[in-house]
């Protein structure tokens, strides 16, 4: 960021900005895609997952860099990425992965049908999950390897068991090895050696998937993730966080030099007691699941977020001298994807400095659309 936090918090005050709102600085975003790009050494070994940044603008600036595999979690998000696909008039392959209720896969294969030029693939949760995709049609089927974290896919076993008698040709195979971290390397290496001992059972296998923000240099270096020679398959990474980045991706930010570029901008509302103010950006403005404390104020190591309540963010300031009633502080979240599906509208800055609005098109939840019989 080219302007001082406290000066831009003044900016924002100055163009009337109603806190708390989500700032995102385009600037740092392309920086980071850059970084990243140059990490990965080339576009199509990243298919960053959108479920971090959630605006068609944002995904634009993704396409305008070559990105053209991009992965999400939702039908909305998936919407978003084939829409803004359309409108650059570029095709992109995008993988929904995420085990779709078998009901609403015919809603999937649909979208798939009206954006013909690009390619919509879907993981399966397990073999009988996988049939469901096929007989659907018009879908890329992927298997959803289960390395460790326990939340979605099946065990390496089972699908060892499916691919000795398969009918089906397989697109990809995601092995998402979220619960190892910055340091895990070593758990990391062997969920690979036993991703690529799969991999080499599905022969129509196209891409291998792994690793979000935290795990993406294991799988980058690791020799399992290496095809041979005589092998056609692929791997990439999904890491989506680094897109914005936030204080838990701190570390592997770093490691590529990119940097924070997405906040919550909150005003001071109250000045409790000494050493003591409150923010107006509680949990329902900025990351809602991590303990406190849940952000970091930019400009301002030294002040601790405490827990949050709903619409109150207690800061201790400690011997700083509090700062007046309604300035504008930044805050940089400690999980930024939950905090950006938490709004609806954002500010974006360029140069340093308000440039316009937005809205973040994927965010929140669908509507239920439940028909009441009377």
């Amino acid at each position: 960021m080219t302007t001082a936090p406290d000066d831009l918090g003044a900016a924002l005050h100055a163009a009337g900005c109603v806190t708390p709102a989500l700032v995102v600085d385009l600037d740092q975003v392309e920086r980071n895609i850059a970084a990243m790009l140059r990490r990965v050494g080339e576009p199509a070994r990243w298919r960053p997952h959108v479920k971090t940044i959630k605006q068609g603008r944002l995904v634009g600036l993704l396409l305008d860099a070559g990105v053209r595999h991009l992965k999400c979690a939702t039908i909305p998000e998936l919407r978003l990425v084939l829409d803004t696909a359309a409108a650059h008039g570029v095709d992109v392959d995008v993988l929904l992965a995420y085990p779709v209720p078998t009901v609403r896969l015919a809603e999937v294969a649909a979208l798939a049908r009206a954006a013909p030029r690009s390619r919509v693939g879907v993981t399966a949760d397990d073999p009988e999950h996988l049939a469901a995709i096929v007989a659907t049609g018009g879908l890329d089927p992927w298997l959803d390897l289960d390395v460790g974290m326990h939340r979605t896919g099946s065990a390496p076993e089972i699908w060892a068991q499916w691919a000795r008698t398969r009918t089906t040709d397989i697109v990809g195979i995601q092995a998402y090895e979220g619960h190892l971290g910055w340091d895990d390397r070593a758990a990391a290496e062997a969920a690979y050696s036993t991703t690529a001992a799969l991999v080499r059972a599905v022969p129509s296998c196209r891409w291998v998937l792994t690793s979000g923000s935290l795990g993406f240099d294991h799988a980058l270096s690791s020799a399992a993730l290496r095809p041979g020679a005589a092998e056609s398959w692929r791997h990439q990474i999904g890491a989506g966080t680094l897109v914005l980045v936030d204080v838990a991706s701190a570390r592997p930010a770093a490691a590529i030099g990119a940097a924070p570029s997405t906040f919550v901008a909150a005003r001071v509302v109250a000045r409790p007691a000494p050493g003591h103010i409150t923010l107006d950006a509680g949990s329902k403005a900025i990351a809602p699941d991590r303990p406190p404390p849940a952000c970091a104020v930019l400009g301002h190591p030294d002040w601790q977020p405490l827990r949050a309540s709903e619409e109150h963010l207690p800061v201790r300031i400690g011997d700083d001298p509090p700062p007046p009633r309604d300035r504008i502080v930044l805050l940089v979240p400690d999980h930024v994807c939950t905090t950006v599906n938490l709004h609806r509208e954002v500010v974006y800055l360029r140069d340093g400095v308000p440039w316009g609005t937005g809205v973040v098109e994927a965010a929140g939840r669908e509507p239920p659309a439940v028909v009441v019989s009377r």
